[in-house]
């Protein structure tokens, strides 16, 4: 199974020759391998193979006129454990990437693979200096400058407007400027996979809160942010036993979505050895009208299931970041049921996503703020409150989201159920009528397949509204 992935952008300058000259150095300088590889030439188009006991070593090339890839295969037979450890290069569209995954397999019946380290070509490709910036982000294992260089970059990320690739990971300092956990080691760790920001100055978090609406970690916090979305997972001390542990809950958070990504897959080892037989048959020339056409029916067939594949991947793809956000809202949930909370006891009904309860909490202070007399304790504990939890907007952005999906729309097409997806609804198509479930069986909505009223999308949008919208007036 796949236990290790990441995807860096290269230099313009650096060729394939560079990258197998670069394999070739990590395998013959690893105190773990005797394999010799140097009788490979690194200009050779040709494919590679070489074996010393327990350890293979091969390199498989492919090129069209819009890709050209070389891909680098380490095999390690070790105990009851099957490691193999792919480096492929790719070039596609003008842009250059290096992908580097690792494979464990027991040959056994056990449970549990052993522990799972970040291979080294990933660090070795890192200090020969062949990763480009990831849009102005050094790609570095060392902590980057909140505070000043790359504080804008981070306001950027905070509020999902920037357009990188690696996760960013952002350590926030408390009140005295302390630090909870050890920033050196974690960007050491997550070298390669995501960029480590860190914040030595408390005034920043209080210019951060203001420049990305409360979007930001502070107090000693660290969050996690991922391309494509505003979307913060914060990770406090009080869920772990000491600093190490919390760094691995870190690790392990940035991983996972790694792996399941989908361009993880796009040109995995087999995927080449697939393209290499498809290119091969399709140079044949001295085959008969018929046998070609079953040879590209063939050809078909294997595209249609490699999509199918692909969109299966992608559907779990979803399943999964659903089920991370439902974890972080069991998080929260913890987190307001301490008994040191002065606040409130979240009580037993989970937020269905993260900062459901505050926002609900904060809509209703807000209403009633104004009820009181100016200048009475009644405010003054309410402004203090509010400003120590900031609203997430995260029920806005989900009904603004059923709003674009159901504009003059009539029916729910591919793209209106993967939007819906990702805004935590659940499709079922049985029956007449698709039926959305919101997290929960009991937040149902029926939409009909073949729809007669062309108000249904706005009448469902009152609907969903007035069931999730937590922060509806009520004053």
């Amino acid at each position: 199974m796949l236990v290790f992935s990441t995807k860096l952008p290269l230099k313009e300058e650096i060729t394939p020759e560079n990258c197998v000259q670069l394999f070739k150095e990590w395998v013959e300088g690893s105190p773990h391998y005797s394999i010799n590889v140097r009788s490979y030439e690194e200009k050779s188009r040709e494919d590679f193979e070489c074996r010393d006991g327990n350890v293979t070593f091969s390199i498989r090339h492919f090129e069209n006129d819009h890709v050209n890839v070389v891909a680098c295969r380490l095999e390690n037979q070790d105990g009851n454990a099957l490691w193999i450890n792919d480096c492929i290069y790719i070039s596609e569209n003008g842009l250059k990437f290096i992908l580097i995954q690792l494979n464990c397999n027991r040959t056994d019946f056990g449970i549990r693979l052993p522990k799972v380290h970040k291979p080294y070509i990933v660090r070795k490709f890192i200090e020969m200096g062949f990763c480009k910036d990831d849009s102005g982000i050094p790609i570095t294992d060392y902590p980057l400058d909140a505070d000043n260089e790359f504080y804008d970059i981070c306001v950027k990320i905070m509020l999902g407007d920037y357009d990188y690739s690696l996760p960013a990971v952002y350590v926030s300092c408390d009140p005295y400027g302390k630090h909870r956990v050890d920033s050196r080691e974690l960007a050491r760790k997550l070298g390669g996979l995501a960029h480590v920001f860190l914040e030595q100055k408390p005034e920043t978090a209080s210019k951060l809160r203001f420049d990305t609406n409360g979007n930001n970690s502070y107090f000693g916090y660290v969050g996690i942010y991922f391309p494509g979305t505003s979307s913060c997972k914060k990770y406090g001390f009080e869920y772990y036993d000491d600093n190490r542990e919390m760094i691995q809950g870190i690790i392990d958070s940035v991983w996972r979505p790694l792996i399941n990504r989908l361009d993880a897959t796009t040109y995995n080892w087999n995927q080449i050895v697939a393209l290499q037989s498809r290119k091969k048959m399709l140079e044949w020339q001295d085959i008969n009208k018929h046998d070609k056409k079953q040879l590209e029916e063939y050809i078909n067939t294997f595209d249609q299931e490699n999509k199918g594949l692909r969109d299966k991947i992608d559907e779990l793809n979803q399943l999964v970041y659903s089920l991370e956000a439902r974890c972080d809202s069991l998080h929260e949930a913890l987190k307001g049921s301490s008994s040191d909370s002065n606040f409130f006891k979240s009580g037993t009904e989970p937020a269905l996503y993260p900062s459901e309860k505050e926002d609900l909490l904060y809509s209703i202070l807000s209403q009633v703020r104004n009820r009181f007399p100016a200048s009475s304790r009644a405010v003054d504990i309410i402004d203090s409150l509010l400003e120590a939890n900031p609203r997430s907007g995260n029920c806005e952005k989900i009904i603004a989201g059923v709003e674009d999906i159901f504009a003059n729309r009539t029916r729910l097409n591919d793209s209106a159920k993967s939007q819906l997806k990702s805004l935590g609804f659940t499709i079922s198509d049985e029956g007449a009528h698709y039926k959305l479930i919101f997290h929960d069986p009991r937040y149902t909505f029926s939409v009909a397949k073949t729809p007669s009223d062309h108000r249904g999308g706005n009448n469902l949008t009152s609907d969903i509204r007035k069931i999730i919208d937590i922060e509806r007036k009520i004053i």
